[in-house]
């Protein structure tokens, strides 16, 4: 019996102004923090195993969450993109996927509040768009002392918003000279952009806050900044917009990202990532039943990546019913580094093991199994 190929293994063009990438798959493998850098933010030299292992011929890698500026750190362990040293201890990373025919984005990230003093240069305190809101008293974040509470933060003064832009359009020219095929814009997970977008946590008065239009102008000057650098091609946003972490729900995220999505067209990015709200940080009273990848699908007009909680079936379903064009999978290309193949194949999945997401060295990093060529799969 003759079955035709589920569109999930077929190509797939990203979007792009200028020599847009095609794809040879449709299943990426998410940004993954793994806290395996040495301080401060070096990639160590079995990286390059590790992402070596998780590529595939025309396949996607977004690599881990990545510090665009020393005050942007909010994890000891996590590598940055802001020095030389950083940018020298990416490039056999690149190098690793690229032998392999893969394409590989970096996703930038500024934590804002979601830091500790420690982390930051001269001790300083984190910033966010707001001082006084909340913030998660049980949440601890890794550092130098061990894992320390999180601590209200300093509210960013607008001055202060044009310099982290910069550093924005500055890390993505340092991806870009390590070898990366383009960048990630991390805008959600609570992280520092999200702490704008979400009137939950913004409560300024000035023109970053208020209206959605005021809330989301800081991502869209960051969009646009990296698009001095870049061509669009090389840019794609990702985000959460039913995202509760650390006490900073937006209370209208229909209308919110409805806005974003809606004006994310006009910059015609290789593509947008949204975050289903499957996972313990996520679930939210206020998701569409429908769930947020399909509600949201009717504003973004370009490629649309989906990730959060998808198996093989899922990931499958929610391609062939176009409400996604990509799906991210993170845990199981953890414990999977042939994951595309063993989807291809409907074979067994190896299970994660979460007590070595975050250790530093080799272990539950580069050395989980790869699929038997003799293991009986699934017809």
């Amino acid at each position: 019996m003759v079955t035709s190929t589920p569109k999930l293994f077929t190509p797939i063009t990203l979007g792009g102004k200028k020599d847009p990438i095609t794809l040879k798959h449709r299943v990426a493998m998410a940004p993954l923090t793994r806290l395996r850098a040495g301080d401060p933010g070096v990639q160590p030299e079995f990286a390059a195993k590790y992402y070596n292992q998780r590529s595939t011929d025309g396949g996607l890698i977004i690599a881990e969450a990545t510090n665009i500026t020393a005050y942007g750190r909010g994890y000891l362990g996590a590598p940055g993109i802001f020095n030389q040293e950083q940018i020298d201890s990416w490039k056999p990373i690149t190098q690793a996927v690229h032998d392999k025919g893969g394409v590989i984005f970096l996703q930038l990230w500024h934590t804002g509040r979601i830091s500790h003093p420690s982390l930051q240069p001269d001790n300083v305190l984190p910033v966010s768009s707001s001082t006084n809101m909340p913030i998660d008293e049980n949440r601890v974040v890794p550092t130098k002392d061990g894992r320390l509470p999180l601590v209200q933060p300093r509210a960013l003064d607008t001055e202060d918003i044009p310099k982290i832009v910069e550093d924005y359009r500055k890390a993505t020219e340092n991806a870009i000279a390590a070898g990366f095929d383009g960048v990630e814009i991390h805008s959600a997970n609570g992280y520092l952009l999200e702490q704008f977008l979400h009137d939950g946590i913004n409560d300024r008065t000035d023109q970053y806050g208020g209206s959605v239009e005021n809330r989301a102008r800081f991502l869209f000057e960051v969009i646009e900044g990296v698009l001095k650098s870049v061509d669009s091609s090389k840019v794609a946003v990702r985000v959460s917009p039913y995202s509760k972490s650390c006490n900073q729900q937006d209370s209208d995220p229909a209308t919110t990202y409805k806005y974003v999505f809606e004006k994310l067209n006009d910059y015609d990015l290789a593509y947008a990532h949204i975050v289903e709200p499957r996972g313990f940080h996520y679930e939210n009273e206020l998701t569409p039943k429908e769930g947020a990848t399909k509600f949201f699908r009717q504003f973004y007009k370009g490629v649309y990546m989906t990730a959060s909680g998808f198996e093989r079936d899922s990931s499958i379903e929610v391609v062939e019913n176009g409400d996604a064009d990509i799906v991210a999978i993170g845990r199981y290309f953890i414990s999977n580094p042939d994951l595309v193949k063993r989807f291809e194949l409907n074979a067994p999945l190896t299970p994660y093991d979460r007590a070595t997401f975050y250790l530093p060295g080799e272990q539950g990093y580069t050395d989980y199994p790869f699929l038997n060529e003799e293991t009986e799969v699934a017809p």
